[in-house]
């Protein structure tokens, strides 16, 4: 072999070495790999065995019991809530798609029926926390569920918030491990579109409560009912029918699958249409809004109904407040404004606000006297300085006024206190009051919307029974002079409500028919259609030709020679009417009353009624500031209303 052979083998031989030296460390490389891959995968495998150990020995008994016992779930599928209109197939409510949260009560109880009240306040705690911003009506959860479990032992479902916000249900939806039992579901929920002008009238919804379902006998602990307004009192029609449906939940109670199996369709409720014109409605609300503020008033009512069918085409209040606010969540900041605010928002003072009616009141007496004889347009008394009883207290006219003779018509053209005192100390109140229980003083009109109050009537005998129950600072004796005087210019112990001012009103100009006054007209759904019928409350109790004289004197109030009533002597229609300035409150040095409610009814047209109406300031001050504002409606009825 030549040395350059044997160089070139040596060269191969090393090349060869060095190659062999690389694939050395790869295959070390390799193995370490394979060593690690299978330690993770053998750590992993125990994990798993022990996983499976623990829920097999330790928590097989407890996770046997819940998956058996919760495997299969029967819940109510929410109906949808009757649809609301106004007269004129305005919609004035709707159904809008909201989260509700139930709680499934089945994953705190052990597979022998207890309940582990530990876990279901840990859990509670935890969901009222995310909550916790919301004012909720009713009990608190942990309150609902103690009482629906002891209405029923057998429930395990059930409803504890609706239309939950989106950052609530974010924050469940956070917290789900933790929540045991908690599931969000699609609901339903209502949505006011037109909020303060009707929101006394409409009310809202809400969860149904312990009481309610003792009170109601349609309803379950997972409804959701009529609080107040016209969603309450016609609840039973608006509410609907709940379907059932299968579901299959997990062992924490969260349903998995659902709609499966539908074992019975929902019914959706009725929907009401109204009497109320929408536009109406609105126009009343702004003008109230705007008077309240200029006349410095603590609230005020607009009332217009319909004469001839007791329909209530308005029924507007200020101030008002979103009623969307009760149904979406509200703050206990907006809740104590609504509940204490200035003017008792709150409140629907057309229907509840019992106050003195003033001089408006003497349209009721008038007829009274008239029917009974008593006067007649020939009686003629005089209205005079320095008029007093016979023992010596002075009576006198609205701001010491002197309008010499008058007869009726002058008398209630001019408004007259010594005419309607001089009228009654030669009759009888005992005789006066079965009237005036005609005309529905001291009586509930019957209005188809919750909190009415019947007002007050002044007689000798309500007198006694308060001076011996709610006043014991009232002498508990009548002064025939004195209280009589007082009650028949709508002072004193009469007290009336605008929907009783407006009612009686009415029956004066159809000729004597006193209304059940109403704002649902009809129901429709489930092909069927359904009128809604009121009985009249009163007919044929006075004769037709006193409510003529009564009327005449009206007219004149409003167009007469010596009208008192200005702001309507040019409306856009003739129309009748009577003015109340009714003292309340605070009294000067010498006596007087230094706060008045400005009031005024009356009807239009004069020749043929068709509608009547109240206006009603609280702390309104002169009587003329609610007549401007009936001004504003009737003119605004006749731009806009066929009639």
């Amino acid at each position: 072999m030549t040395n350059k052979n044997l160089a070139k083998k040596i060269i191969e031989r090393e090349e060869e070495i060095n190659g062999g030296n690389e694939s050395v460390d790869n295959d070390v490389a390799l193995r370490w790999n394979l060593i690690f891959i299978f330690a993770g995968f053998s750590l992993l495998i125990l994990f798993l065995f022990y996983s499976v150990f623990d829920l097999q020995v330790f928590q097989g008994d407890s996770m046997y019991a819940r998956s058996q016992r919760n495997q299969i779930n029967i819940i109510d599928v929410p109906s949808r809530r009757g649809i609301i209109f106004d007269r004129n197939g305005e919609k004035l409510v709707e159904n809008v798609a909201s989260v509700d949260c139930y709680l499934d009560l089945s994953p705190f109880f052990d597979e022998e029926g207890f309940l582990n009240d530990d876990e279901l306040r840990e859990s509670v705690e935890i969901l009222e926390s995310v909550l916790d911003e919301e004012v909720v009506e009713g009990e608190s959860i942990l309150e609902r569920v103690y009482v629906v479990l002891e209405k029923d032992p057998e429930t395990r479902r059930i409803l504890v918030a609706s239309d939950l916000k989106n950052d609530v249900v974010i924050d469940i939806k956070a917290l789900d491990e933790d929540l045991l039992g908690v599931d969000l579901e699609e609901g339903i929920t209502r949505n006011y579109i037109y909020k303060e002008p009707l929101s006394h009238i409409l009310g809202y919804t809400s969860i149904v409560t312990a009481e309610d379902f003792e009170r109601l006998d349609y309803v379950g602990f997972n409804d959701i009912v009529g609080r107040v307004g016209i969603e309450r009192y016609y609840d039973e029609y608006l509410i609907g029918e709940k379907g059932k449906v299968a579901v299959e939940v997990d062992a924490f109670g969260r349903v998995v699958s659902k709609g499966e199996a539908l074992l019975r369709e929902a019914v959706p409720g009725k929907s009401l249409h109204m009497t109320i014109d929408l536009q109406a409605q609105k126009e009343a609300y702004d003008i109230l809004a705007e008077g309240v503020e200029e006349y410095e008033a603590i609230s005020g009512s607009i009332v217009v109904q319909d004469v001839n069918t007791g329909e209530i085409i308005v029924m507007a209040n200020f101030p008002s407040y979103d009623n969307n606010l009760f149904v979406k969540g509200i703050t206990q900041e907006q809740f104590e404004e609504i509940l204490h605010g200035k003017g008792n928002p709150i409140t629907n003072k057309a229907v509840d606000a019992q106050v003195p009616p003033g001089s408006m009141f003497k349209t009721i007496v008038a007829s009274a006297g008239l029917d009974a004889g008593v006067i007649n347009t020939d009686t003629i008394y005089v209205s005079r300085a320095g008029y007093s009883f016979s023992s010596g207290v002075p009576f006198q006219e609205f701001q010491n006024n002197v309008y010499g003779s008058l007869n009726i018509v002058d008398a209630l053209m001019l408004s007259s206190n010594i005419y309607f005192c001089e009228m009654i100390r030669n009759w009888d109140m005992n005789k006066l009051v079965p009237y005036l229980e005609d005309f529905g003083i001291g009586q509930y009109t019957g209005v188809d919307i919750p909190g009415e109050g019947p007002g007050r009537l002044p007689s000798p005998e309500i007198k006694v029974k308060l001076a011996e129950t709610t006043s014991p600072w009232l002498d508990p004796y009548w002064y025939p002079e004195g209280d009589s005087c007082n009650a028949v210019i709508g002072q004193g112990l009469v007290t009336s409500t605008p929907i009783q001012a407006v009612n009686w009103v009415s029956a004066i100009a159809n000729g004597g028919i006193l209304h059940t006054p109403h704002l649902a007209k009809r129901l429709v759904g489930n092909g069927e259609e359904m009128n809604l019928e009121f009985e009249e409350n009163n007919k044929n109790f006075i004769k037709k030709e006193a409510l003529e004289i009564v009327r005449e004197g009206m007219r004149a109030s409003v167009a007469g020679s010596r009208r008192v009533i200005v702001p309507l002597t040019d409306a856009k229609v003739e129309v009748a009417a009577k003015t109340g300035t009714a003292e309340f409150g605070r009294v000067d040095e010498d006596g007087r009353y230094m706060d008045t409610h400005a009031w005024v009814n009356g009807f239009f047209p004069y020749d043929e009624p068709k509608y009547s109406f109240v206006v009603f300031l609280e702390g309104g001050s002169a009587s003329n500031n609610a007549a401007q504002l009936a001004r504003e409606m009737v003119d605004w009825f006749v731009d806009n209303i066929d009639f």
